[in-house]
Parts: structure tokens; sequence; C-alpha cells
């Protein structure tokens, strides 16, 4: 396989595609530009169009309007075996009749590539996902993480220039899960492709990706680097699917001045200049505190889970709101946990009180794409 400084950079864009249904709009207008070598997640719930934004990237789903790129090449309607492009499926995908090997280098007979290059291919390919020696094993005798690499080798044999991966992760446990999430982000920085990898798991997202879009209703509402993603969302939608946070009404009190159920907050950060307001309340930058001092909330403990490292504690507003935060499970949390009934004070750093529009309320701009 060719090495990153060899092979061709390339980037992929959709322009203004809308994919219609009948009535339904599964699509609404979207852009979006993703750079050469880029890691870039769509994420949203279920019914938010992310799959069908990767299956216009594939080739296998055709947009009523709107155009695909591959670099400066039009590949709007191109079928998806001339497109270039790598595929790594939810389920895998691997033929069961097939060794390790055949399946890696299933591609290269479909593409009629010379039989005297695949050896070296192969064990190219088998190498960066850690399987050398795998290639004579049936399909049958692997784990589900060594299926998931076959896979990946199999996406990537044919050196594309654009991988697209669809839930690959999710039919393993959450330890496997993890590791795979660690090791597909240190095997982007070993290619020279463009990886976009669709996914409903915002942990996912945030942990390996350059850039996440986050979609709903078929449009795209927010796109930008993790960070930035989780600590200045763009409505209380995007904060709700981002991280671990309460999303409670406000109202605003004057200034940077906020109230929540009557207790009076500041924020570091302008607020949004129209519309209904919400606070953004993520359960990690909730600190116990003593009575009284800048942007104290007293609350009432309503119940205490533990989490293996961590406490989560809802607790309940005087006004009835609930919320969360977590402790660390360590000599010094276990010192601060209190029972359902007892009264705390939390505190918010007004660097870390987010406000937000209301979903229904924001104004829906078109993404950047810085």
């Amino acid at each position: 396989m060719a090495s990153p400084v060899e092979h061709e950079k390339i980037g992929v864009s959709i322009r203004n595609a809308t994919k219609a249904y009948g009535k339904f709009l599964a699509l609404d207008n979207v852009s979006l530009d993703v750079a050469p070598n880029e890691f870039l997640s769509i994420l949203g719930p279920s019914g938010s169009g992310k799959t069908t934004c990767l299956g216009l990237l594939g080739g296998f789903v055709q947009p009523t309007s709107g155009q695909i790129l591959l670099g400066e090449r039009d590949i709007t309607f191109e079928p998806p075996h001339r497109r270039d492009i790598g595929i790594v499926f939810q389920n895998y995908a691997l033929f069961p009749h097939m060794t390790v090997g055949e399946n890696i280098t299933f591609p290269l007979r479909a593409r009629r590539m010379p039989k005297a290059d695949w050896p070296a291919k192969l064990q190219s390919a088998l190498a960066m996902v850690d399987l050398k020696g795998y290639e004579d094993r049936a399909i049958s005798a692997l784990s589900g993480g060594q299926r998931q690499r076959v896979a990946l080798a199999r996406a990537m044999i044919f050196e594309p220039r654009l991988i697209l991966m669809d839930e690959p992760l999710s039919a393993l446990d959450k330890q496997l899960r993890e590791n795979m999430q660690i090791e597909l982000k240190a095997l982007h920085e070993k290619l020279s492709a463009t990886i976009i990898y669709v996914t409903h798991d915002q942990r996912e997202a945030l942990t390996m990706s350059d850039r996440v879009a986050v979609m709903r209703n078929g449009r795209i509402v927010q796109l930008a680097p993790p960070q930035e993603l989780h600590d200045h969302p763009a409505d209380s939608f995007v904060a709700g699917f981002i991280g671990e946070a309460t999303i409670l009404p406000v109202r605003r009190a004057g200034g940077n001045r906020i109230s929540l159920a009557g207790v009076e907050l500041v924020s570091a950060r302008p607020l949004p200049k129209e519309g209904g307001l919400n606070l953004v309340l993520h359960s990690e930058k909730l600190v116990l505190g003593e009575e009284g001092g800048l942007n104290a909330i007293p609350v009432t403990i309503r119940d205490t889970l533990y989490q293996g490292e961590s406490y989560r504690i809802f607790a309940r507003l005087d006004s009835g709101e609930e919320l969360s935060l977590r402790l660390p499970a360590n000599h010094g949390g276990r010192a601060l946990l209190r029972g359902p009934g007892e009264r705390l004070v939390l505190h918010l750093h007004p660097d870390d009180t987010i406000v937000v529009p209301d979903a229904a309320d924001a104004t829906r701009q078109p993404a950047s794409n810085n």
C-alpha cells in the first residue's frame, strides 16, 4: 500500500443536496466540505439524515437535486464501484465462505487488479490492522473485533481516497468498542485517506473526529471541532445531544445575567439576542460549594447512583426542575456524598454557564465549514 506521503490527497463535497421520498425530505439542501485526510463524523438521532448522506457519498442513494464531488470530479451519478471509495458497514458484510485473505483481497479481484500485486497488498493491509498471519483463517473463527479489522483491511487494500464508515462499532461490547475507537484514530493517522464516519454515539464522535456534523430533520445544525461543539453548542438540540447535560429554560435578567427558577446566575459569554433561552448544565462542571457566592444553586438530593468510576447524583431545584452532577468514586468523592432529601449547594463557574437559544426558536443558518 502507498505511504501517506505518496498517496494523493483529496477531499469530498456535498453541494446543496436534497433527497425526497415522496413528500418526506430525508435531506434538506445539505452542503458539506470535507478536507483531504480529515476524519469527520456525522452525528444525529435516527431519522436525522446521516445515513442518507453516507448513501449519497457511496453511490447507493441518488440525490433529488444537488451534486457530489470527489476532489474536482463530479461523482453524483457514478455507480459505487467506480467511485474509488472504501466502505465499512455496521454488520461487517464479510463473506463467510471465504478466508480472511480472500475477503480482504476481494476488492482487488472486483477491480481486476493484477494478481501478482495481491500478496504484497494483502500483507500490507494485514499489518495495518495487526492481523499478520491470519490470512488463511475462517471468518467464523474470528472474534467480533477481529472481524471488524478484516472489514477495515478490505476497505483499505485498494488504497481508496475516501473511506465511509456506517456505525461500524455498534455491534461490539463497550470495552472493545472503546479500544477500537483508539485504534481507528491511530489508523487514520497512518493513512492518507479522508474518513467520513456515521454514528449516533456522541462519545464515539467526540473521541475520534477532527470535526463533527450534527444533523437534525435532514439538515446540518452545527459543524465544528469536538471541543467547540461541546462547549459552544448552537442551540438546545445540539447541547442535549452532546455530552451529559441537563437543559433548563431560563429568563433574561439584564446584561449577561439569567434567572433559573428565581436563582440569578451570570455568564461570562454574551447571551443570544433573541428567542427563548436555555441553560446547559454539564454534570461534570457542577461543583459542590458553600452557601452564597457567585452562581450558587441550592438543591435537594433525590437519588445517587454508583457507576464504577463515579457517582451520578440526581438533584432537584426548589422550583421542581431536576439536574444531575458527578462525583469521582474516590475517597474525596465519597466524603461529599449525601443521601436523598439532604440539601447541597452547587456552583457553576461563569465560564461554564452556557446559555443557548431554544432549538424551536433558533433561526437556521447554513453550517460553517470552519
